[in-house]
Parts: C-alpha cells; structure tokens; sequence
C-alpha cells in the first residue's frame, strides 16, 4: 500500500486491509517520500476509526524502494502520479502494481484468482488484474491527499479507501480476520 508521507492513505489502506482481508495475507505500506520517525496523521486515525472501526496502531513510515516493489505479490497506490513512481522505480515487471481504484474497478471484469488459500489468491491477484487490464484498461482514480485539510474530507478519503478494500477482497475472496467483521 503506498502513498506519499505514508502517514495518511496508505497506513489506512494498510490496516483496513489486513484487518479485512485475514491473517492469511501479509499487508505492508510505505511511501514514495515518507515521513520517517513520524506516526499515522491524527485525523486520518480519526477518520479511520468513525468510517470504518479501525484502530490505526503506533505506525512507522517506511520508505518504497526497488526491493520492496520486487519482493511483493501486489503493490496497491494511492495516485496516478504513485503508480508512475513505482513503475519507475522497478528493477522488474510492473504488472503487479495498480492504483487501488484501479485495482477496484478492474474487479468488475477481472476472473477472480485461483488458489486455496487468501494467501494464493492474493499472489495470483496481480496476474488476473493485469490481464483485466489489459483487455479492458479503466481510468486510474486517484484517492485525494487529505494532509492538512477538514474532518470531512478524510473521512470521504477513509470511505473511498474501504470500498475500494472491500470490493477487492470480496474479489479475491478474502476472509475477514474476527477481530475485522462487522
């Protein structure tokens, strides 16, 4: 999950998604210029919490590098400038890396991936969303930035988030973790 200070949108997507998508998948975030030795902004924890029930924990932004675009099954930004970002920044293939919109909407005429776990399905996700895309591409809609802005437009960031998080595990068919049903 990536956006820019990774200490708004992609702690949100971080944790919502491994919230709801079980403990069978790893989820982790980082930014294209992060905010390191700060936490998760407080009105995106707030958000969080009155959109979507989640508690963001103490978090630590990390930096996006080439290793961490390589080592992950599916790279998931926040931005169509994000996803140039990544792209560039990978030593290989990029088709595993989609704005999270994006990857939402593809969900509509993507075959849902194989695999008989969540933790296959999401490795095999990258490959059915790409061959989504590259029949039926969609328009890559960007998640705002809210950094420094009113309560109510993190709040429609945080719910832009959930749908899209949503959408994409029931796609994949991801289970809730119990602590994440609602």
């Amino acid at each position: 999950m990536v956006c820019t200070g990774n200490i708004c949108r992609s702690p949100a997507m971080h944790y919502l998604a491994q919230r709801d998508w079980g403990d069978a998948v790893e989820v982790t975030s980082a930014g294209t210029h992060a905010e390191i030795g700060m936490d998760a902004d407080r009105q995106m924890r707030r958000a969080a919490l009155a959109v979507s029930d989640l508690t963001i924990p103490r978090h630590r932004p990390a930096q996006l590098d080439s290793a961490l675009i390589a080592q992950s099954d599916l790279v998931l930004v926040a931005t169509r400038r994000h996803l140039g970002w990544a792209r560039s920044k990978a030593d290989a293939g990029t088709g595993h890396i989609f704005a999270l919109n994006e990857a939402a909407d593809l969900t509509a005429v993507a075959t849902a991936p194989a695999g008989d776990s969540g933790a296959e399905r999401l490795a095999n996700a990258a490959a059915a969303l790409n061959a989504a895309r590259d029949a039926a591409p969609v328009p890559v809609r960007d998640i705002d930035d809210p950094w420094a802005l009113d309560d109510g437009t993190f709040q429609r960031v945080m719910g832009e988030i959930e749908d899209a998080i949503r959408t994409l595990g029931a796609w994949a068919g991801l289970e809730p973790s119990a602590a994440g049903s609602r």
